[in-house]
């Protein structure tokens, strides 16, 4: 019976580690997939592309209007028009009575002057274009923030499960030590069990650890579009360069000149201001000139009328000024001029927000450095202090206790240096967002 269980095991052992691939990934890449995966991007993308719908729809209104018809028409009979010219005759019919009518027209009609709404109208709805495009490339240097946060968290993930396995294999080795010395009389039992209290104090962390790696995978995976299953190993290669840190007045001119968002505040402002001289533009009159060829059967302009086709043509100019606008107009005026003034303090309280999120996204930076040099200070000090007690232990002038006390600071100071490097990192690339350089 164990030898039939043990070969389904082996059986089965290739389906059980197929279910799941494991793919080793550099953070370039994981960037990649994420901006093909996102939703919020194919949004920004589609807003992009009605807002230049409707800026082409604006443009095509600048061509002249051609028109061609055509229709047939049969009349009811009528008595002809006629008139007697003496008495006792005939009376004379003037005109025939036609039944078939052939109507046909083609027309030119081109605004000369329209107080310049049109021109202005594109002109607003171009700045929208604009504003729409870096829309997206504001979405685009979210998401791509939003990736590396999550690709250096999976690290810390990582790196804290593989410094746990690690510190489990030297806690078995050190139990099966200290057995060893309580066999030959060097320990007591209770060492055993303060070194086996350790491990298991080591495996509650492991379950913890694993279970956020597993939730960090998954999210992770989701996020750039993996398959169900797919196991994400970092790529550690690149993963921490050296960074050319340069001074805040440097950061905060790069923003103001680079962010996105603040490039749309501004083309949504000047667009405003077209929309303003649009709504002034209502004042002025319209001036229109057209054209028209017709082709009919009869055609009225011949008099008489005959069952033939003839073809006159005319062509013309039109005023047209709405003079209640000169009253109600000023309304319109209002609103838009308020419009004008919305945009303008929305920029300026943009702008106040870039300078304070750079200038904290600085300073986290500052502080995550100063972290990782802490952190690789306590390091150094957690492995000499661990590697002195673990020489004074085994001359036993040192106790268990201080021994497992410094193991713990020493896998502490590990785990402090595994998060400060991946902060560190986390906190740069939030700088290079709120300078707009991320994109």
């Amino acid at each position: 019976m164990l030898k039939r269980t043990l070969l389904l095991f082996l059986a089965l052992t290739p389906l059980l580690f197929s279910a799941q691939t494991v793919r080793k990934m550099k953070l370039d890449e994981a960037i990649k997939l994420g901006q093909d995966q996102s939703k919020s991007l194919k949004l920004s993308q589609s807003r992009m592309a009605l807002s230049e719908a409707k800026y082409v729809e604006l443009k095509d209104m600048l061509l002249p209007a051609v028109n061609v018809s055509a229709g047939y028409a049969r009349l009811s009979d009528i008595t002809p028009f006629t008139i007697q010219l003496a008495p006792n005759t005939a009376p004379v019919t003037l005109f025939p009575v036609l039944v078939n009518n052939y109507t046909s027209r083609a027309s030119v009609n081109e605004s000369v002057f329209n107080g310049f709404r049109l021109k202005n109208g594109v002109l607003s709805q171009q700045y929208l274009l604009e504003a729409s495009k870096l829309d997206f490339e504001k979405d685009k240097s979210e998401i791509i923030f939003n990736i590396v946060n999550a690709y250096y968290n999976l690290y810390k993930v990582q790196a804290s499960r593989k410094l746990i396995e690690e510190s489990l294999i030297q806690a078995d080795e050190r139990i099966k030590e200290i057995k060893n010395m309580e066999g030959q009389g060097l320990a007591i039992h209770n060492d055993v069990l303060r070194a086996e209290l350790q491990r298991s104090n080591i495996e509650l962390s492991e379950a913890d650890v694993k279970g956020n790696l597993e939730i960090a995978n998954y999210n992770f995976g989701v996020m750039i579009g993996l398959p169900e299953g797919t196991l994400v190993e970092i790529d550690t290669l690149d993963l921490f360069q050296s960074r050319n840190f340069k001074q805040f007045p440097e950061y905060l001119q790069a923003s103001l000149q680079k962010r996105s968002d603040l490039k749309a505040a501004d083309a949504r402002k000047q667009a405003a201001t077209m929309n303003l001289k649009v709504v002034k533009g209502n004042l002025l009159p319209t001036v229109s000139v057209g054209a028209n060829y017709y082709y009919a059967n009869p055609n009225p302009r011949y008099i008489p009328p005959e069952d033939a086709f003839h073809s006159t043509w005319d062509i013309g100019i039109n005023l047209n000024w709405n003079l209640t606008s000169l009253y109600t107009n000023k309304h319109q005026a209002d609103e838009a001029k308020t419009m004008l003034l919305q945009s303008s303090v929305m920029t300026d309280q943009l702008t106040d927000a870039i300078r304070m999120e750079v200038n904290q996204d600085f300073v986290n930076y500052e502080q995550s450095q100063r972290k990782v040099e802490v952190a690789s200070r306590s390091v150094k000090q957690a492995e000499e202090n661990y590697r002195t007690l673990q020489s004074k232990y085994n001359n036993s002038t040192a106790l268990l206790s201080d021994l497992l006390d410094a193991n713990v600071l020493l896998i502490q100071a590990k785990l402090n240096m595994t998060n400060a490097r991946a902060d560190a990192e986390i906190a740069y690339n939030h700088l290079l967002k709120s300078t707009g350089s991320n994109q």
